[in-house]
């Protein structure tokens, strides 16, 4: 008898589970849905290269406000007064692009993600005295991160707004459906180089899935930036995509 119960109550928390996914699953987003999405606001870098025979000491310190993304970077040689370069960073294409305020060579730097580290570059590279390249690791303790919130709105026809996460102002866009996977796509508006030629600025796309764990809830797993890259003369252009992993996956819950 004690067996039996068990088993019923196993079935029936298991038939609940099922009904709230198949809900889920059946059912398209409608109204608002809230949330909060972390991301890093100070970010601290360091690595040791070997140059030489000598450990000089390297440090990438990364912080974004509303108005600037800023950069500096600290040098520490065993020999030498230590220097700091300052400037300003920017996402590129798969990579952060470091580009320092003053003439000294090189001004421009690259921070690639390789696993959990980092490789640090310069167009002509930054490497040890055996050849490998120069890696940091992001010291958790000194960076920091904030919490921005967020707001995606469903229209029945398709339609859907954006606001918060660091956007200017609410955007407009649409969503689609395919299973438990729904993407939302915002265009920001298009900037003029010439009279009579617009360039489109950024897209920005977002995945959500449905929650298994709460309830007319959305789970945003990641977030795709397309820009437009122009050349010189501005006559031809295509877009890139970078491409933006939550690791604390942001829950947004119907208002």
């Amino acid at each position: 008898m004690f067996e039996f119960s068990m088993r019923w109550v196993k079935n029936f928390l298991l038939y609940g589970v099922l009904f709230l996914l198949s809900s889920c699953l059946h059912e398209d987003p409608e109204g608002s849905y809230v949330g909060e999405v972390k991301d890093w606001v100070y970010e601290v870098f360091e690595g040791n290269l070997i140059t030489d025979g000598k450990e000089c000491r390297v440090e990438l310190l990364l912080s974004q406000s509303p108005s600037k993304l800023s950069a500096e970077i600290r040098f520490a040689h065993p020999q030498m007064k230590p220097v700091s370069r300052l400037g300003t960073w920017e996402v590129g294409d798969g990579e952060r692009i470091i580009r320092l305020d003053d003439d000294k060579k090189p001004g421009e730097f690259f921070l690639i993600k390789r696993g959990v580290r980092y490789a640090f570059q310069s167009i002509k590279g930054l490497r040890n005295d055996d050849g490998s390249s120069l890696l940091l690791m992001r010291n958790l303790g000194k960076s920091r991160k904030a919490s921005f919130p967020i707001e995606i709105t469903f229209g029945d026809k398709g339609g859907a707004r954006v606001a918060g996460a660091g956007l200017p102002q609410m955007m407009t866009g649409e969503w689609s459906r395919v299973s438990d996977r729904v993407t939302v796509t915002i265009k920001l508006p298009k900037i003029v180089l010439e009279e009579e030629e617009n360039i489109p600025e950024e897209s920005y796309k977002y995945f959500l899935r449905c929650s298994e764990e709460t309830e007319k809830a959305l789970v945003l797993e990641k977030m795709v930036v397309m820009r437009p890259f122009v050349k010189e003369d501005g006559s031809k252009r295509q877009s890139w995509m970078s491409s933006l992993i939550f690791s604390d996956r942001p829950v947004l819950v119907a208002k």
